[in-house]
């Protein structure tokens, strides 16, 4: 492989950089307001305070609630198969 300058190398990270930031801050807000779908999702996030960008939600009373119920319906399950039902 041939190594390339270091002017172009700077040049192509410049426009890789560029096209990257493009992408999420121009692109990706337009595809999300123009998808109803992804447009309510949009909306519901920021009414309830939520930043996507966590990796984990502890604070957030509807992750608890369905915590809770995922708990609850794996429970009726495993109860449910070992009776046979």
């Amino acid at each position: 492989m041939i190594e390339k300058s270091l002017p172009q190398r700077l040049g192509m990270f410049a426009v890789t950089l560029g096209i990257m930031l493009s992408f999420v801050f121009v692109l990706l807000p337009l595809l999300t307001n123009s998808c109803s779908i992804l447009h309510r999702m949009s909306v519901y996030l920021d009414n309830n305070g939520i930043d996507p960008t966590r990796y984990y939600y502890t604070d957030v009373e509807q992750v608890k609630e369905s915590e809770i119920y995922l708990r609850t319906v794996l429970a009726d399950e495993k109860s449910s198969a070992s009776t046979g039902r």
